[in-house]
């Protein structure tokens, strides 16, 4: 398995999330600061299917990372928009694990189909687009990982 260094460790804030699992089950009710959800599998991978699994919240995190960086990206820029919507789609498939002949999930590929509202000119678009995309740290995940999200943009009039 391939180590990814940074050449710099950047500092940054730490954020925990608590796992507590009951026995006999795959679900886990996780604490975040203030909020809790819930996260279960699939009846064929041993869940009841109680709530969004793993792999889901990993694309809802690509989605919704991506959306804060663009509205903060554009504010910054002071571009007038209107609603923005994203499609993630993050693929998995079997990949080598760590142990000698064991398998594992691995994430394949990831696309984000995005939609933006706006009236601001080609080159402020551009912009906008090359400074979103480089500073969601989901999607610098995913690349760290070698897995380089695909992007679709279209651009609508803004309503």
């Amino acid at each position: 398995m391939a180590t990814i260094k940074l050449k710099e460790k950047p500092e940054g804030n730490s954020r925990t999330a608590k796992s507590v699992n009951k026995a006999g089950t795959v679900r886990c009710d996780i604490a975040m600061d203030n909020h809790n959800i819930i996260i279960d599998e699939p009846p064929e991978r041993g869940g009841k299917d109680e709530a969004a699994s793993p792999l889901l919240h990993f694309s809802a995190a690509l989605a919704s990372c991506q959306t804060v960086q663009i509205v903060k990206v554009a504010e910054a820029m002071r571009l007038n928009f209107g609603d923005i919507k994203i499609d993630a789609i993050v693929n998995s498939g079997g990949g080598d694990g760590r142990e000698q002949g064991s398998r594992i999930l691995r994430f394949v590929s990831a696309k984000m189909i995005i939609s933006i509202e706006t009236d601001a000119s080609e080159a402020k678009v551009e912009r906008l687009k090359q400074l979103a995309i480089d500073r969601c740290p989901i999607g610098a995940l995913l690349e760290d990982g070698g897995v380089e999200p695909e992007v679709e943009w279209h651009i609508l009039p803004l309503t």
